[in-house]
């Protein structure tokens, strides 16, 4: 038979046991979101940039890790890759889930990406510097 301690520290273990699940809900610059992108501090939001062969999306991202709807949102992004620069602008999807960039260019190790959004109208442009593929 259980008794009240053995209850109690049960309970204890099952806590701290989730404690760190609680932390990993946060979308610390530099990690790994929720769509495979890496994640950067992009001004008001957190923006997620997942990099594939000749395609950008880039997922936004309140500071509660809640989607953010991208379809008032604009911008752009420099890629810098074996001593290239070339210049994407992003496009909102039409579900507002994203946005997203297309041109030729190969997501490779090495690949540098920095990305200015405006998120929406009223407020202020944004930027951050992204290593996608690694």
């Amino acid at each position: 038979m259980e008794t009240p301690k053995m209850t109690r520290r049960a309970l204890l273990l099952t806590l701290l046991a989730a404690l760190p699940t609680a932390a990993w809900a946060h979308l610390p610059a530099g990690s790994r979101g929720p769509n495979g992108g890496q994640v950067q501090d992009l001004g008001p939001y957190h923006g997620e940039l997942l990099a594939q062969d000749g395609v950008l999306t880039l997922f936004l991202f309140n500071h509660h890790d809640q989607p953010v709807d991208a379809r008032q949102a604009s911008g752009s992004a420099i890629l810098l890759m074996a001593g290239e620069q070339r210049s994407l602008a992003f496009e909102p999807k039409p579900d507002g889930s994203a946005l997203v960039a297309r041109g030729a260019f190969t997501a490779a190790p090495g690949l540098r990406v920095v990305v200015q959004v405006v998120p929406g109208p009223g407020i202020a442009r944004a930027q951050a510097r992204f290593t996608p593929v690694g």
